[in-house]
């Protein structure tokens, strides 16, 4: 479901060293230096290895670097072509704007998150994770009953037996389901080795 990225990587000389010492940083656990570095790779490169803003929402959103990931994610919405990657990338903006409401509370967040998972859908109707992620920004909400007919769809989307379906929130007879654990990593692309949190 996401974009296709270039196995070759960055195709600028400048933007595949950026890359490459920003690789290097992850292995040596300095994030903030590795996000650092996939932004000035993702500059050098002109936004056409798709990697780089990849990395940069999933270490942004590591960092609550709220603004960094959401202006990655804009520039995966602009390069988007064909539904499934369309509604994959409006999925990803939706993902940053959940955290950060999260993060600061902000009610305004949780509107444009629902905005940008109603887009996704509309784009791509068969997009669990999508369902789920949208009854979670209506829960925050307090959209008690869209919240939980998000959450229905999305059950009757997983088989039975699946783990992720047990621990929905409309399955799970937590009192407190309008408030659960978010992931703050992206869904998983081979190109980028990121790990998905709905796979987990």
């Amino acid at each position: 479901m996401l974009a296709q990225v270039p196995p070759e990587g960055p195709t600028s000389e400048k933007a595949q060293k950026s890359y490459k010492k920003a690789v290097e940083e992850v292995n040596k656990h300095s994030t903030d230096l590795a996000l650092d570095g996939f932004k000035k790779a993702d500059k050098q490169d002109e936004g056409r290895y798709l990697a780089c803003p990849k990395k940069m929402i999933q270490y942004g959103l590591e960092l609550h670097e709220w603004k960094t990931a959401l202006a990655a994610a804009a520039e995966i919405v602009a390069e988007a072509q064909g539904d499934k990657s369309v509604a994959k990338a409006h999925f990803e903006v939706g993902v940053v704007l959940l955290n950060e409401g999260r993060d600061k509370r902000k009610d305004e967040l949780f509107t444009r998150a629902h905005d940008e998972f109603t887009k996704s859908l509309a784009a791509f109707r068969d997009f669990p994770e999508a369902l789920l992620a949208d009854g979670k920004a209506l829960a925050q909400l307090k959209q008690d009953a869209a919240a939980k007919a998000q959450f229905e769809k999305y059950v009757q989307r997983k088989p039975v037996g699946d783990p992720e379906r047990q621990r929905a929130p409309a399955t799970s007879g937590n009192p407190n389901w309008r408030a659960p654990e978010w992931p703050r990593r992206l869904p998983s692309t081979r190109s980028t080795g990121s790990t998905s949190p709905w796979m987990i």
